[in-house]
């Protein structure tokens, strides 16, 4: 008859093997979507340098003018999506993904 202490451990190594198989299937289902966040960071980059140089505003402005309204309303929806995404998501692949 086993004590509770061995049957304790034994318990503890099933769980512990069972979370790394979690931990690894986990990993496999992210690593799409780093690639895609990876993506959103850089933009969220671009962001911020034009917020650093307001003159870039106004440039912008007459480039979106150049491009057809119907373009421009295609990308800024998958640009709004995007960031929403990315903003939802970044907080938990920061705890998961370190570094």
């Amino acid at each position: 008859m086993r004590t509770r202490a061995e049957m304790l451990a034994a318990r503890r190594q099933r769980l512990i093997a069972e979370c790394i198989l979690q931990r690894a299937d986990l990993a496999l289902q992210i690593e799409p979507l780093t690639h895609n966040l990876n993506s959103v960071e850089v933009g969220l980059r671009i962001v911020d340098r034009v917020r650093q140089h307001p003159g870039w505003i106004a440039a912008a402005a007459v480039g979106l003018i150049a491009i057809r309204p119907r373009r421009l309303s295609s990308v800024l929806r998958l640009g709004s999506a995007g960031l929403r995404t990315w903003r939802m998501l970044r907080p938990s692949l920061q705890l998961l993904l370190p570094g």
